[in-house]
């Protein structure tokens, strides 16, 4: 997806996870201008204090004959530590801060899902649930970002002619402003108790995991079953959508197939350890899935933007001729996108 930066957002070296505060924004700047300086929170502390436990204390590297607990308990940990180490940058307002942070809540959720067997269903199942939470509060700051970043792309490729009232600056104003009211509650999640007991009880998953029975079993053989279910799952979806009676119905199960390509990508990352052959082509594969069907997704998300901002204009007496042009173009990206996706589907690997 398309990456979006705020303006008025300074970047800053990438951080090592250390608690320190980030630089001051500029003089006169809408961040300068709101408040004192950031400072050291007790949350973002503690989560840098598990950031360094978790470090110092790596599970044993997994091996195909090993336990399939063991390949899990890895993959966690590396996406717990990536997580831990974007705790400052989003606290910073960094760019790809928001994005990178909830990408690693999604593999680690959609890791508990695909192995869901290998843990006691009830913690699991608690950790999956806050999981979601989570990703959901950062989705409301990254949508934003990912939507101002399209429309301005679009934008750009208008004859001046065409762009009939202030629409670039209305959508700054609208999109602009939903990021900052976004961003400033992920702020508040993270500085909360809620936030801060999800760490511990993931410092406590990856450090001693509560492992079934079934997690003795051998990693190479269980990632392999798991990667069939999970391409069957979403084969599914797309036939679901093949045969949908209309576009609406279409475009929503497009949107569930576009998830479960993502569950496959993550669950096919889980195996790469253990299952040299195959992994890279079905990573590869299902991430450009994932790729075409969130550009088709965009396109939907985008013209009810569109269509609203046009009703609106033309309620209040001004010209909603653009907003009517950016929509047609939209409609032709989300039609442009399916066909993409029907030929990428014709030569989707297999789980071998």
């Amino acid at each position: 997806m398309p990456t979006a930066q705020e303006p008025e957002i300074r970047e800053h070296a990438p951080r090592s996870g250390k608690t320190t505060s980030p630089p001051a924004a500029p003089e006169g700047s809408a961040a300068a201008a709101s408040a004192a300086p950031p400072t050291v929170t007790s949350a973002a502390a503690a989560a840098a204090q598990i950031a360094v436990r978790i470090a110092a204390d790596p599970p044993a590297a997994p091996e195909p004959d090993g336990p399939a607990g063991l390949l899990l308990q890895s993959y966690l940990h590396g996406q717990l530590l990536t997580l831990l180490a974007e705790d400052p940058r989003v606290r910073a307002n960094e760019p790809d801060g928001v994005h990178k942070m909830r990408v690693s809540t999604r593999r680690m959720r959609s890791a508990l899902a695909s192995y869901r067997r290998v843990l006691a269903a009830g913690p699991a199942g608690e950790m999956r649930s806050e999981l979601k939470w989570l990703a959901g509060i950062l989705g409301t700051a990254r949508d934003a970002q990912v939507m101002r970043s399209r429309l301005h792309a679009l934008m750009a490729g208008q004859p001046a002619e065409l762009v009939l009232g202030p629409v670039q600056q209305h959508i700054d104003e609208e999109l602009l402003g939903d990021y900052r009211s976004a961003h400033a509650s992920v702020l508040a999640v993270l500085d909360g108790a809620r936030y801060l007991r999800l760490l511990e009880r993931l410092e406590t998953l990856v450090a001693k995991p509560g492992f079934m029975p079934e997690a003795d079993a051998p990693a190479a053989k269980m990632a392999a079953r798991l990667l069939k279910r999970d391409r069957k799952r979403l084969h599914r979806q797309v036939r679901n959508a093949r045969d949908a009676g209309g576009e609406e119905l279409r475009s929503e199960f497009l949107h569930e197939a576009r998830k479960d390509a993502k569950r496959l990508r993550y669950a096919a990352e889980v195996a790469q350890p253990v299952r040299a052959e195959g992994s890279a082509e079905l990573i590869a594969g299902a991430e450009h899935i994932q790729k075409i069907l969130g550009e088709h997704q965009d396109s939907v998300v985008s013209r009810e933007y569109l269509r609203r901002w046009g009703a609106a204009a033309a309620g209040a007496g001004h010209n909603g001729f653009t907003y009517g042009r950016l929509h047609a173009l939209e409609e032709e990206r989300g039609t442009a996108a399916r066909k993409r996706f029907r030929k990428a589907w014709a030569g989707f690997p297999r789980v071998v």
